[in-house]
């Protein structure tokens, strides 16, 4: 095997990471004189040039491909910032599977012989779903990490009567709000789409992803167990009384929408909310609410793994 050199007088620009409202990946480009070669340094003449674009073909889908693994890194390093009781698995997966493939393109392209037919062929190959890859799953990911770290409350003072788990027509009215951004989402990855030169997505269905958490504060009579046991019921009764809200108001959005979703909740009690300071105080507001951590895109990104 030969080692490949990247051509010293090269100057490119490389690959862009953008967000879909401006829908542009920027290839890197470069033009160069010098053809490396398997005989060494010499200038790109006619009985060399299909070899010499070749080699250069190469050298752009390496700096692609690990322009993409950088990019894949520091979404990483964004979505491991969220508390990790926020996170939505589903884009976790995404992550830990195209870290994965990109790293072997990388390997696989290092070790391709671009003077080949074949090392051409497979480097074309290869070329082909890395390009896949970044349109259809890295750029928008991008999104949903931005979107899994905005943390919207329902504040149980507002949501529910003190000590109930019934939730009032203000919190039903705080969870329509919400479906409005549902639906503007789908909106925004709709124009996503059609402004898009290819069909980056299999079809246009869309999810939505769920985590709902219940946190109290931490009044309440009796002795000290007997106050954490009711406050832990009464923060995951409310946490199950949003879920249920939320999935009624969801289903009315189904067919207009080709909207599918999954609702996770869970009760927290006594433990402080994200971004969230104990203050001592036994009756804090702050701690009495009800997170909701919720996505939205294309079906393909959230539940297909890229399969």
């Amino acid at each position: 095997m030969k080692r490949f050199y990247l051509l010293p007088l090269i100057s490119f620009l490389v690959l862009l990471y953008s967000c879909k409202d401006s829908g542009v990946l920027v290839k890197p480009k470069y033009k160069t004189t010098v053809f490396h070669g398997q005989q060494g340094d010499t200038e790109v003449n006619a009985f060399n040039r299909k070899q010499a674009e070749r080699e250069k073909s190469l050298a752009v889908e390496i700096e692609k491909s690990e322009q993409a693994l950088r990019v894949l890194k520091e979404q990483q390093k964004m979505f491991y910032s969220i508390d990790s009781t926020e996170r939505i698995k589903e884009i976790d997966d995404q992550l830990t599977r195209l870290m994965a493939r990109t790293e072997e393109i990388i390997k696989s392209l290092n070790e391709t012989d671009p003077y080949t037919p074949e090392g051409h062929e497979k480097s074309l190959r290869l070329a082909t779903e890395l390009n896949d890859l970044l349109y259809k799953y890295v750029v928008p990911l991008g999104d949903l990490i931005a979107a899994n770290k905005e943390l919207k409350n329902i504040a149980a003072d507002i949501g529910f009567d003190t000590g109930s788990a019934i939730i009032s027509e203000d919190g039903k009215k705080l969870i329509a709000g919400m479906l409005d951004s549902i639906k503007a989402d789908i909106q925004g990855w709709r124009n996503y789409l059609d402004n898009r030169d290819e069909n980056v997505f299999s079809d246009e269905d869309y999810s939505t992803i769920l985590i709902i958490s219940g946190y109290s504060d931490k009044q309440g009579v009796g002795d000290e167990k007997t106050r954490t046991e009711r406050n832990q019921a009464l923060s995951e009764a409310r946490a199950k009384a949003v879920a249920a809200e939320f999935e009624k108001q969801l289903k009315s959005l189904d067919v207009k929408w080709k909207l599918n979703f999954r609702i996770s909740y869970e009760g927290k009690g006594e433990m402080l909310p994200p971004s969230v300071s104990d203050n001592q105080q036994k009756n804090n507001p702050n701690r009495r609410v009800t997170t909701i951590r919720m996505v939205v895109g294309p079906k393909i990104l959230l539940y297909n793994n890229g399969e």
